[in-house]
């Protein structure tokens, strides 16, 4: 049973103008109050999505544009060297775009996960002297951590651009520029990157509409990163689902129908659900090079051929993703039945992990015991691990303090990655153990459910539903309101899925009934009943299945309520 947290303690009653006093009130819940910052939040513009605002080095971007030109100038050869998720494929495809629309000579290079690894690698600046012979290398999404490689590359005779927005180190690469940022995710910092190229060599006039050329792209980004969508992330996601819905590129049309959705009813659970699973599919047990065609082709029948191609991968890579699940619970359970307790850390290793899903694996697993994870494919000489955490426990910081342990580390306070060799993996998972026992408290393992409002059901209604909308779109940083309401009556329910584990709720209002959807909550069934009472946490949502504008709730929880 999650701990309900509820921050608010009005409460609303009916009336003219309750939705609007709802909506002040989830407003200043999230910190956004006076006339001037709830207009700016409701109704947010590109205007200030602009470089300086990002944080980003002027410095750093008149170096990294005077580099650009020279090889435009001597007609050098580069090579945008892309990660092969989807924030590091939109990286890869706006760079690559924009030097070549520009008349640059480019070429993609995207890592084999297994074969060359996550960021800049040595195999991978072998590789790309041999295909292509280039001068320059930008990398995207990586890079900020890789002294060692940039080094390794300048002795080659290769200068790098790094462009970036993970956590720096303390010391960084010598590079020819670090266009960096971590106030948004790596397209928007390539965004802002490209904007400023196209105004140094087109002039600012020419160069305003390239901002909206790419935002389908920074979006797509912008929400599978987990970037906090406030600020100019909001801006820039409230404006690209639109540009999404509406995309030009055939690639992302054939990947909204492969995926079965509506092209015009795209929003923020659409991306990180539906399309985003689908582009780091191939990276994940393939290769991510495919994603970036199918992004950038302006062939509609190849578009569709790889669109079709990317969407079978994602189910062999669902197929993958639950089969291993499956095998870290099973060691899970076998040390729970011997230790008692899991402790502070979950840290799972096997040789049978494929090293594209750990990260899904060690999701799963924080969802599953609430506390971070970190999951291991053993090699026979170096191990690649992933880490999730949970809020409150920065797992990266937790990681580089057993550095000398590591070859690499990088990523972000909720998710991370690692290399270690083979014959430091037992030492290391024994000091990440002793580590977490000292850092993570207690309380941070309690699984607790925000709630941002106690709300009488007779309140939910289409206006509601509107103007809830309007605080969209939703993500990390900005989440869906959630309500509490208590003593709802139960009029009747169903199972429904494949394996029956989920629900369909009828509850009574005062003036009529509303359907609440219930996903893997089938253990409420023995309790369920006609006339039976359950305190209700939510989402009130708009059920548009087979053309229906109908009120539906989500549920976030649910508890037979306490006998008056």
């Amino acid at each position: 049973m999650k701990k309900w947290l509820i921050a608010s303690r009005k409460k609303f009653s009916a009336g003219r103008e309750v939705h609007k006093e709802i909506i002040k009130e989830l407003l200043r819940l999230r910190g956004i109050r006076g006339k001037k910052a709830i207009d700016k939040f409701l109704n947010s513009d590109l205007k200030e999505v602009t470089w300086k605002n990002a944080g980003i080095e002027e410095k750093q971007l008149l170096k990294a544009s005077a580099r650009i030109q020279k090889a435009f100038k001597e007609k050098e050869q580069m090579v945008v060297y892309t990660d092969y998720d989807v924030d590091g494929i939109t990286s890869g495809a706006i760079i690559w775009e924009t030097i070549h629309d520009l008349g640059g000579k480019i070429m993609p290079f995207v890592p084999h996960r297994v074969t060359e690894g996550y960021g800049l690698s040595r195999s991978g600046i072998d590789k790309i002297i041999e295909q292509h012979h280039p001068k320059l290398i930008l990398t995207v999404d990586h890079g900020i951590s890789a002294i060692d490689e940039v080094e390794y590359a300048k002795k080659k005779g290769l200068d790098v651009i790094i462009i970036d927005h993970h956590l720096p180190p303390v010391k960084l690469p010598k590079a020819s520029s670090i266009v960096h940022t971590t106030k948004l995710a790596a397209a928007g910092v390539c965004l802002m990157f490209a904007v400023f190229l196209y105004e140094q060599i087109l002039g600012k006039e020419r160069a305003e509409h390239k901002l909206e050329t790419f935002l389908d792209l920074v979006t797509l980004a912008t929400i599978a990163d987990l970037v906090p969508l406030t600020g100019m992330n909001r801006s820039l996601v409230k404006r690209g689902l639109e540009t999404l819905k509406n995309s030009k590129r055939v690639g992302l049309q054939a990947l909204i129908v492969s995926a079965g959705l509506e092209k015009g009813k795209i929003d923020t659970y659409s991306v990180s659900h539906y399309l985003a699973p689908r582009l780091n599919a191939t990276g994940r047990i393939l290769h991510g090079l495919d994603s970036l065609r199918l992004i950038c082709t302006r062939d509609r029948e190849r578009a569709r051929e790889l669109a079709e191609k990317i969407n079978t991968v994602n189910k062999d890579r669902q197929i993958l993703t639950d089969d291993h699940t499956a095998m870290a619970l099973k060691t899970l359970n076998l040390e729970l039945s011997v230790n008692g307790n899991l402790g502070k850390l979950i840290f799972v290793e096997s040789q049978n992990y494929n090293q594209g899903i750990i990260g899904l694996i060690a999701g799963k697993l924080v969802e599953q015991y609430h506390r971070p994870a970190i999951v291991v494919s053993v090699g026979e000489e170096l191990c690649k691990a992933s880490a999730r955490s949970i809020a409150g426990v920065n797992i990266v910081e937790l990681l580089r303090r057993t550095s000398k342990l590591l070859i690499s580390v990088g990523g972000h306070p909720m998710a991370a990655g690692f290399t270690v060799r083979r014959g430091n993996l037992a030492q290391l998972k024994q000091s990440l153990i002793t580590l977490s026992q000292e850092v993570i408290l207690n309380k941070s393992m309690e699984e607790t459910l925000a709630i941002d409002s106690v709300l009488d059901l007779s309140l939910v209604d289409h206006n509601l539903l509107a103007c809830l909308e309007s605080l969209s779109p939703f993500g990390i940083g900005n989440p869906q309101p959630v309500f509490a309401s208590f003593s709802a009556e139960v009029a009747g329910y169903s199972r429904l899925g494949k394996e029956q584990k989920h629900l369909k709720l009828l509850v009574k209002q005062n003036s009529g009934f509303i359907e609440a959807i219930a996903f893997n909550f089938a253990d409420l069934v023995p309790s369920l009943s006609p006339g039976v009472r359950l305190d209700l946490a939510f989402t009130v949502n708009r059920d548009s299945w087979k053309g229906r504008d109908n009120l539906i709730l989500k549920l976030k929880d649910a508890r037979v309520a306490a006998a008056i």
